[in-house]
């Protein structure tokens, strides 16, 4: 809904500006389909910085509102002067160098400032050696093959000045739906939690080495799973960086650290 009343608006402003152009000389149909779409073309290919070619359009709502079919079977719409377009549920400005992404800097917004307010005490933390560069959440299961893989990185992360803090995602949830009965995967990463060593526990369930079972303590599993959803989680590893970036999957030390922008 909010995405809808930013997109409105948007489209009123320009459709106000739009109907205040001089008008152009008459012309058929077809034609003006034609150059509307090579416009569209220009405007998104220069955006991009790649070319993109237009298979149909046409104006929508006493033309507020134009749709464009892209030669990749693509829906977007634009508003007439071309400024904004909604592709696949976010309403990107397209500027002439690159687009901004406004749908996804809110929820960068979003995300940073719920990161900002975990306690540490909540969290599986491996601290950056030396100089703290910044700071990586990422939401893990104990069994998921990529979260063990990323766990092989954090030494590295560390090394490069990352620090890493985990939060509680068991894939299979808290309880069975069939049996009612706790799942092996909330047990393994609440026994993690509850350990007294939370850090040295995470390894060793990762090395996937014994840990003692300990479900005796009041692990926030159930908090961070909800706020996993409202971060966009739906699998693991997900990867919330310090600004609110999300990255969704495994990603390697190295190539981390330039998306982050450390040198």
């Amino acid at each position: 809904m909010r995405i809808l009343a930013t997109l409105l608006a948007v489209f009123a402003v320009a459709t106000t500006s739009y109907a205040a152009e001089v008008p152009q000389p008459a012309v058929d149909a077809a034609e003006q389909n034609k150059q509307l779409s090579l416009r569209v073309e220009a405007q998104i290919s220069q955006s991009f910085g790649q070319p993109v070619k237009v298979k149909e359009v046409m104006s929508l709502a006493n033309k507020q509102i134009i749709e464009a079919v892209l030669a990749d079977g693509s829906l977007v719409h634009l508003t007439p002067d071309l400024t904004h377009m909604v592709y696949r549920g976010e309403l990107y400005e397209l500027l002439p160098l690159k687009p901004n992404n406004i749908t996804k800097n809110r929820n960068n917004i979003k995300r940073e400032g719920l990161m900002a307010a975990l306690d540490d005490k909540d969290l599986v933390i491996f601290k950056a050696k030396g100089e703290e560069k910044t700071v990586i959440n990422v939401f893990t299961d104990i069994d998921c093959g990529y979260c063990r893989k990323l766990h092989n990185e954090v030494a590295r992360l560390n090394d490069l000045g990352i620090t890493v803090r985990y939060l509680a995602y068991p894939r299979a949830g808290v309880t069975d739906r069939r049996t009612g009965q706790l799942t092996s995967s909330f047990k393994k990463i609440k026994s993690v939690w509850c350990d007294e060593n939370r850090a040295e526990a995470m390894t060793a369930a990762k090395k996937n080495r014994t840990i003692k079972d300990n479900l005796d303590c009041d692990a926030p599993i159930a908090e961070h799973i909800a706020l996993g959803y409202e971060v966009g989680v739906s699998g693991t590893p997900a990867i919330v960086l310090q600004d609110g970036r999300f990255i969704g999957g495994y990603m390697a030390a190295d190539e981390l650290a330039k998306t982050i922008g450390l040198n």
